[in-house]
């Protein structure tokens, strides 16, 4: 576990951080008729796939919430979680190809200040803050990322986006 996180267990912290919702698209028409035992199946591999491919690359699943999932990447590593976001909507978007579950993942990435810390009596770590709401709300029907998110890319990074407004997002090219 990243130090930033390991940091946030033992007291809240505020820290510039890239968060991320990928959720699965159509999820709940995809899945009519299939049994409580199918889906738990289906989106536990779901959430093994995607806590692989976050961790590998630093980042922290803070929560899942059925088929949606929230990311978050310390400061040092925002340029490396969103090229890993990448990756994980291409892998889940194979993955899905052979599942009932959902169409593709859909992503939205924002970088900026939030708190971290263990939240209510079981203690679980969370993220809070406008960043948070932000990214939330972006609204990419595929992969977007904010203005804030596309300055923490290298300039050979960024080369994989173009501009999309308003409201002004950066998507991948070729969508």
């Amino acid at each position: 576990m990243h130090p930033t996180f390991e940091r946030a267990r033992e007291a809240p912290l505020q820290a510039n951080v890239l968060v991320a919702f990928a959720d699965c698209s159509r999820y709940m028409q995809s899945t009519k008729g299939l049994s409580s035992a199918e889906l738990f199946a289906a989106l536990n591999d779901f959430y093994v796939l995607t806590e692989d491919t976050i961790s590998a690359a630093g980042g922290l699943v803070v929560k899942f919430m059925g088929d949606a999932a929230m990311v978050l990447f310390p400061e040092e590593l925002a340029d490396q979680g969103v090229m890993a976001l990448l990756d994980l909507k291409a892998i889940i978007d194979r993955w899905l190809q052979d599942r009932p579950i959902a169409q593709s993942l859909h992503v939205n990435v924002h970088f900026g200040e939030a708190t971290i810390g263990r939240m209510g009596r079981v203690g679980t770590l969370d993220v809070i803050g406008e960043t948070v709401h932000i990214a939330a709300t972006l609204g990419s029907r595929s992969f977007g990322i904010s203005q804030q998110a596309f300055r923490c890319l290298t300039p050979e990074h960024r080369q994989r986006f173009h501009k999309f407004s308003p409201p002004v997002l950066y998507i991948p090219n070729g969508q």
